[in-house]
């Protein structure tokens, strides 16, 4: 390819192929999955920083350790969140559903 682009036909089988992959319900709970759990591991990693570095300022009482435990508190808290969030969107869903004991 000469850095042209694609051609019309290079066009529509990239599209047809793009439209197959968004119908696929089983790709897409894959990779909504993989994202999920990128994210949770982000969140178990800032909290496990948050909570060394609460026990590091308690220890030593030093105000550069208090602040980055601030920041980390406050990161972890923000990553947290939307993951709770719909935790209990998806928990309140099932409970409205009918039919569910």
């Amino acid at each position: 390819m000469d850095g042209a682009g694609l051609s019309d036909r290079e066009r529509r089988a990239l599209s047809a192929i793009e439209d197959h992959l968004r119908r696929d319900r089983s790709l897409d709970r894959i990779m909504r999955f993989t994202r999920l759990r990128h994210r949770v591991m982000a969140a178990a990693g800032l909290a496990a920083l948050t909570v060394a570095l609460l026990v590091a300022a308690s220890v030593t009482v030093s105000a550069p350790l208090i602040w980055g435990f601030a920041a980390a508190w406050t990161l972890t808290v923000v990553a947290a969140l939307p993951l709770v969030g719909g935790w209990a969107r998806r928990r309140w869903q099932r409970r409205e559903q009918p039919g569910r004991p």
